[in-house]
């Protein structure tokens, strides 16, 4: 047998191996990513202001926090999604999955306070809860990118210096605050449905109708201090664009998402080129033992 021949059998069998067995990679690619890699921390304020009558055409506040959220996970496929609220305490009421249907009934079984028993509204009242929960959620998966949707009217009706939430910004690659309600305000109806058939909520001390007055002042500040965009909301729809923001947010390492570059094509076109090599020398091998085939009298002629 020819050494070339033998040459290129054995490179043929050799590229064959490289396939099969060998990863071929390069540097990193940009990878696409949906919401795989994604946690999202839904920190929703829960307080009796959340019903006041002034999210788009006179409704409750809180149609608009039921609407978007829901709209928020169908956006994100993928993504895990963890639901906190906030009132007069702080409770995970949903730990992170990606059962988007859990997700919804979580949101739509959750209720604002109940007039009797709020206990009035800070913005700093679930730090601790949503530092610890972030902080979990890095030891367990490192490797995932966190976000914080803050939902909210601003409203602050305590007293008191607001805790800091620069340990919340140093945990997460991004998120949104969400604000609801205006500056003007509204009253807030008494019924723990919503609806106005019991009357408003009445302030004893000023002997009327209690007011909610939104703040978007503040909202903007947790904004600026979580690093993220502040998305003042009065209709439903646009929450694709707030998850755009999601799945376009750098990872740690500074890349939308990074991979590595399949090369085994590089191989596979070697073997195709080989594998040419070998069918052309067969072919012409044939071709040539044809012809000599003819030269010889009384062999493949006519007789």
């Amino acid at each position: 047998m020819p050494v070339l021949t033998i040459v290129r059998r054995v490179l043929i069998a050799a590229t064959l191996v490289v396939i099969l067995l060998v990863p071929l990679r390069g540097g990193n690619a940009p990878v696409v990513t949906k919401g795989s890699d994604i946690d999202v921390l839904v920190v929703v304020d829960t307080t009796r202001s959340m019903a006041a009558l002034d999210y788009g055409d006179g409704e409750p506040r809180w149609n608009g926090v039921e609407q978007d959220l829901p709209a928020l996970a169908e956006a994100l496929p993928g993504a895990r999604f963890g639901l906190l609220t906030y009132g007069a305490d702080a409770d995970l009421v949903l730990p992170f999955t990606t059962d988007t249907a859990a997700f919804t009934s979580a949101v739509e079984t959750t209720f604002v306070e109940s007039v009797f028993f709020s206990a009035g509204s800070r913005i700093d009242r679930p730090v601790y809860e949503v530092t610890t929960t972030l902080e979990r959620a890095a030891e367990l998966d490192p490797d995932r990118r966190r976000f914080v949707v803050f939902v909210s009217d601003g409203e602050d009706t305590d007293e008191g210096q607001p805790a800091p939430y620069d340990e919340v910004g140093d945990l997460i690659a991004g998120g949104a605050v969400l604000g609801y309600g205006t500056e003007e305000g509204a009253r807030m109806p008494e019924a723990d449905d919503m609806s106005t058939d019991q009357g408003y909520v009445y302030d004893y001390q000023e002997l009327t109708d209690a007011i909610s007055r939104a703040d978007p002042e503040n909202l903007a500040d947790l904004a600026d201090e979580l690093d993220v965009d502040y998305v003042h909301r009065t209709t439903p729809g646009g929450m694709d664009e707030v998850a755009a923001d999601f799945r376009s947010t750098p990872s740690n390492d500074g890349t939308s998402g990074s991979g590595q570059r399949d090369l085994v094509w590089i191989a596979g076109l070697v073997l195709v080129l080989l594998l040419l090599w070998e069918l052309y020398v067969a072919a012409r091998a044939w071709t040539l033992a044809s012809e000599a085939l003819r030269a010889v009298p009384g062999q493949g002629g006519p007789r």
